[in-house]
């Protein structure tokens, strides 16, 4: 093989093979695609070959193309992908691509290049350059659309989901699919195929229906920035049924370019890096290895509790379940059971595989059935005395080599950890309810955690497909202690004068997946109320706005009770605004001689979003998150932060941070707002000169 054992050229007959494998998944880096188009280039011009076959690793024919180079925004080397699709799809001898494994984004679209395509039944075809606020830009657009029709190209292109191969094996794109070795089909198919080379670069008959039906996808999409990329990617498509091949190539490298230096796509390929980025742990000892986990006991079976187990179980651990009264137990039970039912009613899970998989859970009211346990992790009240009697218990039951995890979201872990024998194999895991569903783990680290057990807390994140981010020890971590000061500041804006649902508007109008408020309602607003309860013992100069309690002491807890900020009592899921939420305003605002201000969207949106990126700026001073884009993998993950805006900290220096410093000492000279929360830290004032 040449270059780094990447190609291997080799003949069978009148077939030229070219296998191409690398270490990282045959992603078509620039020494990838020079290998690739020299050997191809060699066999077109070897006259015993009459056809060529390229052949990935069965794991992958290619993953795609590498990101960190049109990232980087430097001109592509030759060749460049389209240079080896161009080689490719102009061949005078017919090209198969034998696909294994992963064909994804470029990778696709060099198979898609070739004139056949022989495909392993079990391998998965996508074009998920979506997901990265772009679209396919060597052709993808423009053949998908010409193999299997334009409303399912449209479809995988703009949702960035696999084909189903099965359903498309009559179309142009699949010329075999095979349950055999893809590389030896593709060689009989090419031995036993037509000589001639053709590839469907045909033009698509552009019905007045289907130039209509484009017309209606436009429209219905609306403008809002978020649909850039939609937009770019129904032009494109739309390209290949108005234009020739070649016109339509280009305008897609037009669309392209332009997607690249847009703003949505700067923050989607940001976020994909970040998330990236946030399992490298720089300081960790090389030495150091993640401990065995295979059996797993969670302590306390309350909603968090149970939600926890669950996602231990579908990640296929052993689970013990253990509670101190069978009334707890039997309740914990009942939520699990009633989780796999509703994923076989929705036909997530067949039967057997949902009663296998609560097979492997077991329950108990005794701590002794710790004693075989890998890692127990407490997901009891919020308590210090009941948390630290149960971190105690697992100390003494669990084996030597067992991890000690925390779910807690307020107390000092490093206090708690001290509490035990083995303070070195405590560490937090902060999941994010409902914990089934939500994507983010906050992975604790305290002064005492030893790497091994960072290690192993990172791998359990890992293997539950969670999105893991390590966080130092505070009040909240990174996300809580963030969004605390998000809703403060939000409250103390309804003081000024702005209503909660001019402020849920304007925020849910700039991306957020849901207003603070409206947020504060679902979780129960008495949660927020112990929290500001408990801030004000630690620091009693605290400035909070007194309406949010006054919610509370009227019973106004939220969903629960079917008023909170919002009226549900009409079973609106949303809820209704509510006049007499505005009159407890009015009257407390005219008790505190208030000068009510008006305020645009524009005002909210700058104070709320830049209330979390200064609280980010503290958290990286006092090192407790590691490097900015963490912030920003929690709130993406776990707070319905817009994806397509990049997360906090990437916005706020997307507008530039010398800007964030002057909107803050403007907000500072506002009498009703918290003056010293609005000073600048150190680090912004740096990151900012």
């Amino acid at each position: 093989m040449s270059s780094a054992n990447q190609i291997l050229i080799e003949k069978q007959g009148q077939v030229g093979i070219v296998n191409f494998q690398t270490e990282k998944l045959n992603v078509l880096s620039h020494a990838l695609r020079s290998d690739l188009y020299e050997a191809i280039q060699q066999l077109l011009a070897d006259a015993e070959v009459e056809s060529i076959v390229l052949a990935g690793s069965a794991k992958a024919f290619s993953a795609g193309a590498d990101i960190a180079e049109f990232s980087a925004g430097t001109h592509l080397q030759f060749p460049s992908l389209h240079d080896l699709v161009q080689l490719l799809s102009d061949a005078n001898k017919p090209t198969i691509a034998a696909i294994s494994g992963t064909a994804l984004g470029g990778g696709l679209e060099l198979a898609l290049a070739c004139h056949h395509r022989v495909i392993d039944a079990k391998a998965q075809l996508a074009l998920p350059e979506v997901h990265l606020g772009l679209l396919p830009g060597a052709a993808g657009t423009q053949l998908l659309p010409r193999y299997i029709g334009v409303d399912l190209a449209l479809e995988a292109i703009s949702t960035g989901k696999p084909l189903k191969l099965a359903s498309l094996k009559d179309t142009a794109l699949v010329d075999v699919l095979t349950e055999t070795d893809s590389k030896q089909a593709a060689i009989d198919f090419a031995q036993n195929t037509q000589k001639s080379a053709h590839i469907k670069h045909s033009n698509i008959d552009a019905s007045a229906e289907l130039l209509a039906s484009l017309q209606a996808k436009r429209a219905a999409m609306g403008n809002q920035a978020q649909h850039v990329v939609q937009h770019a990617i129904l032009n494109a498509v739309e390209a290949a049924v108005t234009l020739d091949f070649a016109q339509g190539f280009a305008q897609e490298q037009a669309l392209f370019q332009s997607l690249t230096e847009s703003d949505v796509s700067k923050s989607l390929r940001h976020a994909f890096f970040a998330e990236r980025e946030a399992k490298n742990i720089p300081d960790l000892n090389p030495d150091a290895r993640a401990k065995s986990v295979a059996k797993v006991a969670v302590i306390g079976a309350g909603t968090m509790g149970s939600g926890i187990a669950i996602c231990f179980l579908q990640a296929g651990f052993s689970v013990t379940l253990i509670e101190n009264q069978q009334a707890g137990l039997d309740r914990g039970l009942g939520l699990i059971q009633k989780h796999f039912a509703g994923q076989v009613a929705k036909g997530r899970l067949s039967e057997e595989k949902a009663q296998a998989i609560q097979a492997n859970l077991s329950t108990s009211l005794e701590y002794s059935a710790l004693a075989e346990v890998d890692l127990a992790l407490e997901a009891v009240f919020e308590d210090w005395d009941v948390k630290t009697a149960v971190l105690k218990q697992m100390d003494a039951h669990l084996p030597a080599h067992a991890v000690l995890a925390s779910n807690t979201s307020t107390l000092d872990l490093n206090l708690l950890a001290a509490e035990t024998s083995r303070p070195e194999s405590v560490v937090g895991l902060h999941f994010f309810s409902p914990a089934q569903v939500m994507p983010l783990l906050e992975v604790v680290r305290t002064q005492y955690t030893d790497d091994s057990t960072l290690m192993t807390a990172l791998e359990i994140g890992k293997r539950l497909r969670k999105v893991a981010v390590v966080a130092g020890v505070c009040d909240g971590f990174i996300g809580n202690r963030m969004l605390n000061e998000y809703l403060r500041i939000a409250g103390l804006l309804i003081d000024a004068g702005a209503s909660p649902y001019q402020i849920d508007r304007a925020l849910e109008n700039w991306g957020m997946a849901m207003g603070p408020f409206r947020m504060c309602d679902m979780a129960g607003n008495d949660i927020g109320y112990l929290i500001r309860k408990q801030q004000l013992k630690i620091n009693p100069n605290k400035k909070f706005s007194g309406i949010a309690d006054q919610l509370v002491e009227a019973k106004r807890l939220g969903q629960k009770t079917q008023k909170g900020w919002y009226d549900y009592s009409n079973g609106n899921r949303r809820g209704d605004q509510d006049a007499e939420v505005m009159a407890l305003i009015d009257a407390y605002r005219a008790e505190q001689g208030i000068q009510v201000q008006s305020f645009s969207d524009e005002d909210i949106v700058a104070r709320c979003i830049y209330a979390l990126a200064n609280e980010g700026f503290r958290l990286l001073e006092e090192g407790i998150a590691l490097r900015q884009s963490d912030i920003d993998v929690v709130y993406l993950a776990g707070y319905g932060f817009p994806r397509w805006r990049g997360g906090p900290m990437f916005y706020a220096t997307q507008q530039g941070l010398g800007y964030m410093i002057e909107a803050m000492q403007q907000f500072a000279q506002d009498p009703t707002t918290d003056a010293s929360f609005w000073q600048a830290p150190a680090l912004l004032s740096q990151a900012a000169a």
